[in-house]
């Protein structure tokens, strides 16, 4: 049931957008008394959720029925003084233009947004893109949502009742599913913990287990359990309400992270398609020369099986399961299924080492593969340097891949036709591609929120469906934003989003955050409030909470995100960052934009090492940082994680015999007295185990008497999240860091009588600063 009040606030949604369509002078006229955005501003703005994987694979956008005639949004707002997130899924008919514009509210769904202490994904992820929606057939969606117990379930809902209901009780966190046209239910979920025997091995007394990590004994697990154990899910499929577990590559419990994840299924039902990780390495795939894959070779060393690395198709006919062939799974690989669901195509790819191809061992190949020959054909197109961002089957002998450069131009259309059983290229099909009848579309740009439209493909005519932040311009100061982009002196490219001061004036310097990214290239033009380009959460409860973007653009200071693209793997990644923090800040230092002496650093996660690594290493004067729930491969987290290949890649070699000394010269911890910068450190994913997890870098510039903080988001030790989405945990972080950088860069301090204390450390920081460090 549909209550009254959700009905009234869709109609007061849609209503606004069908205003925009009149000017509305009293507006213009006050346009210049747009007020500042502030945290809570922000969250209370609403995006429009459509199905996107962090990693960029292709996923249906779950709008639009099977059959084409009906549609279904997805609005995510949060609520400050619930302090919670709202998800409104809206639906309507797409049977005419008219119809189209009216749709009708279906379902009004909260959920709290936070994490949980086991790890795994919980109500944090129920308003992310990554949180696919799959139509079980013309009238039904369905979707992971959280229940009472803040455990992830499968929801169904009817789009014609409106009556949402869970078609799982899983007493643990469910991470992928998918229907089948049979309505069998093929999910993946998190193996059930071992009961934890901690407390009575203290009584009793005990050895310390081998597989113990000091990570998870920081968190009270002192049985052998390792930090990243709730990664272990197990496969099940239910048919006519019983469920038979299924072995991946014939194990019966999936180490792969389970993160992130989508399910193949062909169009019968029968196969299905998954990533999945691998125990070792098989042999001569130190041939394949991509360096990502390499490094990720050598990552896996430390932590088996839980990178996705290869593919399994899994039959759901027999239950049997097993590697799809003898290559890599590519990075941002493509899957599509044929018409007859026997064949895949997959673009960019490797290929097996047998192929003896450049492309195959590079990972920029396109083939075709027949599931129930296991035989393979190789397509007539080279994917180097390009980002595939669509697939698809045109016809049984009629392909199409669509790609761009690293930046999102110079877009490319490959066509390739089957003939005499052999692909090649084919002639440009105007008719490809053409949408029938009537479609949504979401229209947006870096400059204007998305707007969501009804278009005839037939006649050219559109209308508006909705506008779900109608008055987010005219209300507040918010910085132009453009995009850029260059090549390091080192010949690797960077790609940026600059935010300009809200009251930006050609000829006045401005103070200047530089927020680090990477992972992401561009793709189309999205509207963003924090900075981020490419996963579709720039509006609504902020994705990287650390990166304030708008919130520090209306306060008259200028932000620029900035990614290095194709980052050297290991050691050579931390020099590369450094690079591009100096040249990118001396670059708009020259252009005349940034005043040298008021530019500051934001890192979030593994970012959060690279600033860390530049303040210990550049003799650039930056005025202020924040290092937010970062990687740090420095000593002590080494030695807590059981010394990992992956800090041995990043410090050049194991912090033993002569690789020590490496680590002294490159590790941030070693080298934090080289730390000049205000330095503030920001907790989200950890309690006790995070806090230690940073002391060695907090601890030795706190004892230097350095400008450092940290802080720990609200309720950390219950509902750690590393992407928390819950409001008090956004809006505190983002309060935090909007005062320590607006500090260091402007000097100005919130008025609030609960924050004297906060700057009056701060003002002891700033006049310590100019006393000799010992």
């Amino acid at each position: 049931m549909v209550s009254p009040r959700f009905v009234a606030a869709c109609a007061a949604l849609i209503a606004a957008a069908s205003s925009l369509s009149q000017p509305d002078p009293a507006r213009a006229a006050t346009a210049g008394a747009k007020r500042e955005l502030t945290p809570r501003d922000a969250m209370a703005t609403v995006r429009v959720m459509e199905n996107q994987l962090a990693l960029g694979e292709r996923v249906d956008s779950g709008v639009t029925s099977p059959d084409g005639r009906r549609y279904l949004l997805r609005l995510i707002r949060g609520d400050v003084e619930r302090n919670g997130v709202w998800m409104d899924l809206l639906t309507g008919t797409l049977d005419s233009l008219e119809s189209a514009a009216n749709p009708k509210p279906c379902a009004h769904l909260f959920t709290t947004g936070l994490g949980s202490l086991d790890g795994a994904p919980s109500a944090d992820a129920d308003p992310d893109p990554a949180n696919l929606i799959h139509w079980v057939n013309d009238t039904q969606v369905a979707f992971l949502w959280s229940d009472a117990h803040s455990i992830r379930q499968v929801m169904l809902l009817d789009v014609i009742t409106c009556k949402p209901h869970f078609a799982t009780n899983s007493a643990t966190d469910v991470f992928s599913f998918m229907f089948t046209p049979d309505g069998s239910l093929l999910f993946d979920a998190q193996v059930p913990r071992a009961g934890d025997t901690s407390q009575h091995l203290w009584k009793q007394g005990f050895t310390v287990s081998r597989s113990s990590d000091g990570w998870s004994i920081l968190k009270g697990r002192i049985d052998g359990a390792d930090a990243i154990s709730f990664y272990d899910n197990a496969w099940f499929l239910r048919t006519k309400g019983a469920d038979r577990p299924i072995d991946i590559a014939g194990q019966r419990i999936d180490r792969t992270n389970p993160n992130y994840r989508d399910l193949f299924l062909n169009d019968s039902g029968r196969f299905a398609v998954v990533d999945v990780g691998i125990a070792g390495i098989p042999a001569g795939w130190e041939q394949y020369t991509n360096p990502t894959l390499q490094s990720l070779l050598k990552i896996n060393q430390s932590v088996p099986g839980r990178l996705p690395l290869r593919y399994a198709l899994i039959d759901l006919g027999t239950g049997e399961s097993h590697l799809l062939w003898d290559a890599p799974r590519a990075f941002r690989g493509q899957v599509a299924w044929s018409p007859n669901g026997e064949a895949l195509l997959l673009a960019p790819t490797f290929l097996p080492l047998a192929a003896m191809s450049p492309l195959g061992l590079s990972g920029a190949a396109a083939a075709e593969f027949n599931v129930r020959s296991g035989q393979y054909q190789v397509l007539p197109v080279d994917l180097t340097g390009r980002t595939v961002v669509n697939t698809e089957w045109l016809s049984p002998a009629f392909v199409e891949i669509r790609s761009t450069n690293d930046l999102g131009q110079d877009p490319r259309i490959d066509r390739l036709v089957r003939e005499d059983s052999h692909w090649k290229i084919a002639a440009a099909d105007p008719q490809a591609n053409a949408r029938p009848g009537i479609h949504l579309e979401t229209r947006q740009s870096l400059n204007h929120p998305p707007q969501i439209f009804a278009v005839d493909s037939t006649s050219g005519q559109n209308r508006l469906v909705l506008d779900p932040n109608p008055r987010l311009l005219d209300e507040f100061k918010l910085g132009r934003v453009e995009r850029l982009s260059g090549t390091l002196p080192n010949g690797k490219q960077w790609i940026a989003q600059l935010i300009y001061p809200a009251d930006y004036k050609p000829g006045i310097r401005y103070p200047l955050v530089i927020q680090s990214l990477y992972g992401h290239d561009f793709r189309e033009e999205g509207f963003s409030l924090d900075g981020e380009w490419a996963l579709g959460m720039g509006l609504g409860p902020s994705l990287y909470a650390s990166y304030p973007g708008q919130l520090l653009a209306t306060r008259n200071i200028a932000v620029l995100t900035l990614e290095v693209l194709h980052f050297a793997p290991g050691a050579g990644q931390d020099d590369e960052h450094q690079l591009a923090f100096e040249t990118l800040a001396k670059q708009l230092v020259a252009t005349g934009i940034a005043d040298e002496h008021k530019i500051a650093l934001a890192g979030f996660s593994r970012n959060g090492h690279w600033v860390e690594f530049t303040l210990s290493h550049s003799s650039f004067p930056f005025a202020a940082a924040i290092a937010a729930d970062n990687y740090d491969p420095s000593y002590l987290q080494s030695a807590l994680l059981n010394w990992r290949s992956e800090e041995a890649q990043m410090n050049g070699a194991p912090a033993f015999g002569d690789g020590l000394q490496q680590w002294v010269a490159r590790a941030a911890g070693f080298n934090a007295d080289h730390m000049h910068t205000p330095l503030y450190m920001i907790g989200q994913s950890g309690g006790v185990e995070l806090i230690i997890g940073q002391w060695e870098i907090f601890s030795r510039l706190r004892y230097l008497n350095r400008a450092v903080e940290m802080y720990m988001m609200p309720e950390v030790d219950k509902h750690p999240s590393h992407l928390p989405q819950n409001p008090r945990q956004i809006t505190s972080i983002q309060d935090h860091a909007i005062d320590w950088l607006s500090f260091w860069l402007t000097g100005r301090e919130d008025p609030s009588p609960l924050k004297l204390e906060q700057y009056r450390r701060w003002h002891a920081f700033r006049e310590s600063r100019a006393v000799a460090n010992p």
